[in-house]
């Protein structure tokens, strides 16, 4: 069965115009299905295979604009925006803890503006909102938004540089309690964001978001970003 879930992935993936569908686990090492919502950018999305594992790679140049529909509008300062990102096939429980992790290795740039790689999202139809929490690099540093009001996240900063993740696998755990709305994050065993609270919209309902998003600019180009992501689990813990 995983054979076939990855023959099907990487027919999909490897399509001359990468649109929507749906997705499964990459293999035994994901527990979760993933799929793409939005039209993606060609060529931003790869399977890889190195020494028997299979993992994805997401690759971003200057202009790639998303193609969901509010990525081709001026928004957040920015006057359009560039994605390439899948989004979970289900939903957290509003109401439970979750453990999430993945492996990531960063291979080229993510030192521009809030170029964001994973996100806790909840907007779903006729509940339109932001995520409440985002991972990204901006100028070059790791940094955590949190949802602090319906239009407002606030900006958690760490110390940690791209450049001291830049090719070499790193793993990220993240407790994600949806009861109290309070999340913490961990990247390789070290507790880096703690007991950052945020606010989530009622209508919605919390899903996974992972690739490269980030905004556009007329003016100064973007670099080109990639990345590799491999063994995505989630896990209830109550």
């Amino acid at each position: 069965m995983n054979n076939i879930i990855f023959i099907l992935l990487s027919l999909f993936l490897l399509s001359s115009c990468q649109t929507t569908g749906i997705m499964s686990g990459i293999d035994e090492d994901w527990d979760v299905g993933f799929y793409s919502n939005c039209q993606l950018p060609k060529n931003s999305i790869s399977t890889i295979e190195e020494n028997g594992n299979k993992f994805l790679r997401f690759q971003l140049k200057n202009m790639q604009k998303g193609g969901c529909s509010s990525d081709r509008k001026k928004r957040h300062s920015a006057p359009y925006w560039e994605r390439a990102e899948l989004k979970q096939s289900n939903f957290l429980d509003k109401n439970s803890t979750y453990e999430i992790k993945f492996k990531v290795r960063f291979l080229e740039g993510f030192k521009g503006s809030r170029e964001t790689f994973f996100q806790i999202h909840q907007s779903i139809p006729n509940c339109s909102t932001g995520p409440t929490t985002m991972l990204k690099f901006s100028t070059k540093r790791l940094r955590l938004d949190a949802k602090r009001n319906f239009k407002h996240h606030a900006n958690y900063y760490s110390n940690i540089q791209i450049e001291e993740l830049i090719n070499k696998w790193s793993e990220f755990k993240i407790t994600y309690d949806g009861k109290n709305k309070i999340i913490n994050v961990f990247l390789n065993n070290n507790l880096i964001f703690k007991d950052i609270t945020f606010v989530p919209l009622p209508c919605g309902s919390p899903h996974i978001k992972f690739g490269i998003y980030r905004p556009g600019n007329k003016y100064t180009p973007n670099n080109t970003s990639k990345v590799d992501f491999d063994e995505i689990k989630v896990k209830k813990i109550n």
